[in-house]
């Protein structure tokens, strides 16, 4: 059996697999729409671990942590960094967010920044600033998912087949079991991740240079001061990367799915058990980083596209059965997060976007058909772009992480502090948004301040939480009038 039969039946029994095992807990009961979108509130330690650690092992981590390692070296650790600061916060924020979605019946990040400011405006706007970051996050990880099975077919599916076969399967078991179904194929994936990422990160570096220790020591000798900052880059020094896991953390949980999720356990002591212990997912981060230097020194003549060492590098060495295993679990590691985004969005629009404004009488069975059907436009629209136009939304994309962080200080001043209210919320959201746009987009990423080179999404949140507590105080009279906003401070 040659290589590329091997490695796509592999991937073919993988993505199958998956899509199966995502469609059994919609194939056992019919789900109305809070079964459908939160799991039912009734998500476990196992079920809300998965789905809470789906979103680490992405396009991004399985592709680019090593395709960084590779390219700028030593920058590439503050990846190590971020996660862990990210669950100290969620320790705390999560059950205050899981708290209020419970009393309230809450499904989406809009529903609650709606509920805690009294404001269906702010709720809207907050949807739509949430699709927009959303879709390019989503297209890459279709981007990414045509790249991986492109490859790892040794050229025998190409980016659009691969791209339509297993986004096709994805629409189909978020539409049948929704918030169940990518929390179980979340488990399956998770697993045949780390099985990969750590046999390959150990086995490469051990078999080129015979021990991790003499990895770094060849990358050393090749490139002095690579594996230190700002290694091969001119500007992500300390500063940058220091303002960055303020940014990254911060930001971690407020990508809008993680509203849903968190409103998923069944207690908040799920919730904190896990943000105890998903730091240690946090070790399996370095090993795609092990790769990335590898390939650096054995891959002959250097890579043009950097995020593909992971791919090249394995698909030189090992035999067809052994990338099959890359392209399954980068397959999964693509689909499973596109799932949870696309389920996300698809509330976004069809509850707090379409069920705000000219489909308020629409009863909850017919909404949960709507988002049922958002999903399959979705699916298509992102489809579109990823094939037609891939790269129209880049320069969203590059704000992402930076824009979605600017939540931070509405969700949490609006859970925490009395004087918090939709004015000042407006403002500083809007405030921030600007600036990571303006920041970003005119090439000003890091920003150098006072000899310091500051990631743009940190000067921007600096200055929406100027704003916020500013114009809050200016305005305090305006709570008074928020009557849903009081009793939040009190849980």
């Amino acid at each position: 059996m040659s290589n590329e039969v091997m490695a796509l039946i592999i991937i073919f029994i993988f993505v199958v697999g998956a899509t199966i095992v995502g469609m059994i807990p919609g194939m056992k009961q019919k789900m109305n729409l809070e079964q459908w979108a939160v799991g039912g509130r009734s998500f476990g330690r196992w079920l809300n671990w998965f789905i809470m650690a789906g979103e680490i092992y992405t396009a991004f981590a399985f592709l680019g942590a090593s395709g960084w390692a590779y390219a700028r070296g030593g920058p590439t650790f503050y990846i190590l960094g971020y996660g862990a600061l990210a669950y100290l916060i969620g320790y705390y924020l999560l059950p205050s967010i899981a708290t209020v979605g419970r009393k309230h019946n809450l499904l989406t990040q809009p529903d609650l920044i709606e509920k805690l400011y009294s404001s269906k405006t702010l709720g809207i706007f907050t949807a739509c600033i949430g699709i927009a970051f959303l879709l390019p996050y989503l297209q890459l990880q279709l981007t990414g998912l045509g790249l991986i099975i492109e490859t790892c077919s040794y050229g025998q599916i190409s980016r659009v087949q691969a791209m339509l076969i297993a986004f096709t399967m994805v629409a189909l078991f978020v539409y049948i079991s929704g918030l169940k179904g990518v929390a179980t194929t979340a488990a399956i994936k998770d697993v045949l991740m780390m099985i990969a990422v750590v046999f390959f990160g150990l086995y490469l570096p051990i078999h080129f240079f015979g021990s991790l220790g003499g990895m770094f020591e060849a990358v050393e000798a090749a490139k002095p001061g690579f594996l230190a900052l700002p290694g091969g880059t001119k500007n992500l020094d300390v500063s940058w990367v220091m303002s960055t896991l303020v940014v990254t953390s911060f930001g971690f949980y407020m990508w809008p799915h993680f509203s849903a999720n968190s409103f998923s356990a069944k207690n908040n002591d799920v919730l904190r058990h896990n943000a105890v212990y998903l730091p240690l997912y946090q070790f399996c981060l370095i090993f795609p980083m092990f790769i990335g230097f590898t390939a650096l020194l054995v891959l002959v003549p250097a890579l043009k596209t950097p995020d593909m060492a992971f791919m090249i590098v394995v698909q030189q060495v090992f035999p067809g059965w052994a990338l099959g295993l890359v392209g399954g679990a980068g397959a999964l590691a693509c689909m499973i997060p596109a799932a949870d985004l696309l389920l996300s969005t698809s509330m976004l629009f069809s509850r707090n976007v379409y069920g705000r404004t000219i489909g308020q009488n629409t009863s909850p069975e017919a909404m949960g058909q709507i988002a049922r059907g958002v999903v399959l436009v979705l699916t298509a629209i992102a489809l579109a772009l990823a094939i037609f136009l891939p790269n129209m939304l880049v320069n969203l994309l590059l704000t992402g992480y930076s824009g979605v962080t600017q939540f931070f200080p509405m969700l949490v001043l609006g859970l925490s502090w009395k004087k918090a209210n939709k004015i000042g919320a407006f403002a500083g959201l809007i405030v921030g948004e600007l600036l990571v746009f303006g920041l970003i987009l005119g090439k000003m990423d890091p920003m150098p301040f006072a000899g310091l080179n500051l990631n743009a999404g940190f000067v921007a949140l600096v200055a929406n939480f100027i704003v916020f507590v500013a114009v809050s105080l200016l305005t305090a009279s305006v709570k008074a009038d928020q009557s849903g906003s009081a009793t939040m401070k009190n849980f």
